[in-house]
């Protein structure tokens, strides 16, 4: 046993070793160790609710005010189309809704409150990622003010993303793009993910970042909130009407809730390189952590993230670990 464990060791070394000598290895192996270390998985499935929860308030509103502008053949025609670019809902269950005052009171403060605690977890979850002390995060009211102006402006953006990638991936529109024209609206929409990026991760971050800092988690999380767009459309539009006649609408529920989840990972995947390439903590180390330099780095700004008064000071030793560069 003592033999076996021994030779398993010695081969997690050598692995540990090519991957630390492998910068193409090392920076994605440190932003998995830094997503797993942070709980990023916890904070991308508080984002995903409180995503989830603003969906159908908003939904209510579009309704209701397609209600009161619109006759019935003309409003059922509208929700169809936006069935098409927007697959993940099913418009044709709300074609009995109609304009109500209520409603549209209900849906807008709804919305808002849903809206804003999905901007303010984001901004948790980048200040989190950057291990930005509790005493420098911004109070409630900072925050609240600051989530007004991304949902004004981040939030249309994602709209318009999701209807160009949904217009042009559709096959549902009448007007025959062509090759190119897709091509075109495809890159469109990459610009445009990978710019919205861009801007939440500047905005929302409590530290003095640049567009430079941000960039290559913004080309990562586009392309792959890209991606996540384009299957889903693929995928839902192909698969979910079928699992909607067995399952009712909880495959809706779960196939919404999956999505946001999923971009929700994304986004702080993008969050985490930046940090990563920003603060080198890379090589990290697989076996016997902490062993590298970035190691000790990365672990002392864990520490430091606790610290909740302006003059509290905190130091992390490894008295008995050696660092290696």
């Amino acid at each position: 046993m003592n033999e076996t464990s021994g030779k398993l060791k010695a081969e997690l070394d050598r692995v540990d070793k090519f991957q630390q000598e492998h910068e193409a290895l090392a920076i994605p192996v440190a932003v998995f160790r830094k997503f797993a270390e942070d709980q990023s998985t916890n904070l991308a499935a508080m984002i995903a609710f409180w995503a989830f929860f603003s969906i159908f308030p908003l939904f209510l509103v579009f309704i209701t005010l397609l209600g009161f502008f619109l006759s019935d053949s003309v409003k059922n025609h509208v929700l169809d189309q936006v069935g098409t670019m927007f697959p993940l809902l099913d418009p044709s269950a709300m074609h009995g809704l109609s304009g109500s005052w209520w409603a549209l009171i209900v849906g807008l403060v709804t919305a808002l409150w849903s809206g804003l605690s999905v901007v303010r977890t984001v901004q948790t979850a980048f200040n989190s990622v950057w291990e930005l002390p509790y005493v420098a995060r911004p109070k409630l009211t900072e925050q609240i003010g600051r989530s007004v102006g991304v949902l004004a402006t981040i939030g249309l953006g994602l709209v318009l993303s999701t209807l160009i990638n949904g217009f042009v991936s559709s096959g549902a529109n009448a007007i025959h793009l062509g090759w190119a024209g897709h091509l075109l609206g495809y890159v469109l929409a990459i610009a445009l993910d990978v710019g919205l990026f861009i801007a939440a991760f500047r905005i929302l971050t409590d530290r003095n970042v640049t567009t430079r800092d941000v960039l290559p988690g913004a080309v990562l999380s586009g392309g792959l909130f890209w991606v996540l767009q384009s299957l889903s459309s693929l995928i839902i539009t192909n698969y979910l009407h079928k699992a909607q006649s067995t399952y009712g609408t909880f495959a809706t529920v779960i196939t919404l809730l999956w999505w946001f989840y999923l971009q929700s990972v994304v986004t702080l995947l993008g969050a985490q390189l930046n940090v990563v390439l920003k603060e080198r903590l890379h090589p990290r180390a697989l076996t016997d952590a902490p062993e590298t330099e970035a190691d000790h780095r990365a672990y002392d700004a864990y520490a430091q993230e606790r610290s909740y008064h302006e003059e509290e000071r905190i130091e992390a030793e490894f008295p008995n670990k050696d660092r290696r560069a």
